[in-house]
């Protein structure tokens, strides 16, 4: 029996991925990433208070909604001028503005889902991750069944900044799931929220290591839309994970004629050559990622096999004394990249982007000399995975040392939920 513990934090890669069951997959995820607003701060809201100034001492700055309304105008047009504005606002990225336009339309009807919806957008987008849940969490109350708010807040969910979790995950593709039923329920199709919303579930079962699944969703999405580059990317990315890699070369060299400047793209496309032996390609590849994306990827933390090996060392040396004579029985190798057979030891396979493995029974049957024919139990670091999963010096050695421990929760008898469970995905 072979387990792996597999990245699952932003770093290298480019986009956080969860954990489902035993694995977890790592991709450069697709999909819209919120910016902030660009715009500029405007008048401060002044509330009645105890400052000199006039200003409560909660008062925050807000940019006004540009949107005219005359004094003639009925509520509903009052409202549907509003939403027009916070809709342009935030196609040109003015996001500060455009949570005003919808929160003044909230105000005006509070039962609007259109409203609650676009507030979520924009807070969202301006990194108000729960103010945004609660926005769309009354939008989904007033309407569960609304495909556009169940595109939006899937989205948010699964494309979200900071780390996401399984259950954010196994959320966000439930709510693309039912977004998808319900939008293909409707007598009027919409061809382009179809695709959407087969693209959100696509990434989230890559992002839960069920590409194999995932790869039936792209397809849907690319009937809908053909040549759609953030489709043909995920299907790169499950094709990735499946360790199809020439297939997933094709996928996303396909993606790159759509999408030039996409810098998850050309990250995935240089971690394939690699895999297919092109050193030169996906050293460019990987080069021309971190160009697109400095803020984002960086280059890996590497560092010697005798370095990385002190590192395990002082790792074991630190465990309880019965504890460290438990690892020290079993052999703790170094490689810098996974084997391909012990990718294809699981069922789909591991992605490429583990960054531990442990071989062998699990449990006391690890304690016990190895069958005839069979190989003793081991434990297996991969030194470049790890170098890319981090930014610095010191998150490697933190990371080195959360996966050790994570390949010796399995040699102790852990499973991948006993370790979630302790904090030690």
């Amino acid at each position: 029996m072979r387990v792996a513990l597999l990245l699952a934090a932003v770093g290298a890669l480019g986009a956080c991925r969860g954990s489902e069951g035993p694995s977890a997959s790592t991709s450069a995820g697709s999909g819209s990433a919120g910016a902030s607003a660009a715009a500029a701060v405007g008048a401060l809201a002044t509330l009645p208070g105890k400052h000199h100034d006039g200003t409560s001492p909660h008062s925050e700055e807000v940019v006004e909604c540009p949107a005219v309304l005359g004094d003639a105008l009925e509520d509903d047009d009052r409202v549907a001028t509003l939403l027009d504005e916070a809709n342009r606002l935030i196609e040109r990225g003015a996001y500060a503005a455009a949570w005003t336009c919808a929160d003044r339309a909230a105000d005006i009807t509070p039962t609007s889902v259109e409203a609650h919806h676009l507030r979520g957008a924009a807070l969202a987008a301006l990194g108000r991750d729960r103010d945004a849940q609660l926005a769309y969490s009354l939008a989904l109350a007033l309407d569960p069944d609304d495909p556009e708010t169940l595109r939006a807040v899937a989205d948010f969910y699964i494309n979200g900044r900071g780390d996401r979790g399984r259950d954010a995950l196994r959320l966000g593709l439930e709510l693309a799931q039912r977004g998808s039923r319900r939008a293909q329920a409707r007598r009027r199709r919409n061809p382009p929220l179809a695709a959407d919303l087969a693209v959100l579930e696509a990434q989230a079962l890559n992002d839960l290591g069920r590409s194999d699944e995932a790869l039936g969703r792209i397809d849907a999405a690319l009937r809908l839309a053909p040549g759609r580059g953030d489709a043909l990317h995920e299907r790169g990315v499950a094709l990735f994970d499946l360790s199809r890699f020439a297939d997933a070369k094709t996928a996303f060299q396909r993606a790159l004629e759509v999408q030039p400047e996409d810098a998850y793209t050309h990250q995935m496309l240089g971690l394939t050559l690699e895999q297919l032996g092109d050193e030169r390609g996906a050293e460019a590849s990987l080069a021309r990622a971190r160009q697109l994306a400095p803020g984002e990827l960086s280059p890996p933390v590497l560092i010697s096999v005798a370095e990385f090996e002190q590192e395990i060392a002082a790792i074991v040396a630190a465990l309880p004394p019965e504890r460290r004579a438990r690892v020290e029985a079993i052999e703790i190798e170094v490689a810098d990249l996974p084997d391909p057979a012990d990718l294809a030891a699981s069922t789909p396979p591991f992605p490429p982007t583990i960054l531990g493995l442990y071989r062998g029974p699990v449990g006391h049957a690890a304690t016990l000399p190895a069958p005839p024919g069979e190989d003793p139990p081991s434990i297996v670091l991969y030194r470049k995975n790890l170098a890319r999963a981090v930014k610095t010096r010191a998150e490697l050695s933190e990371q080195i040392r959360e996966t050790l421990l994570h390949e010796i929760g399995h040699l102790e008898g852990l499973d991948e939920d006993d370790l979630r469970r302790r904090g030690m995905e």
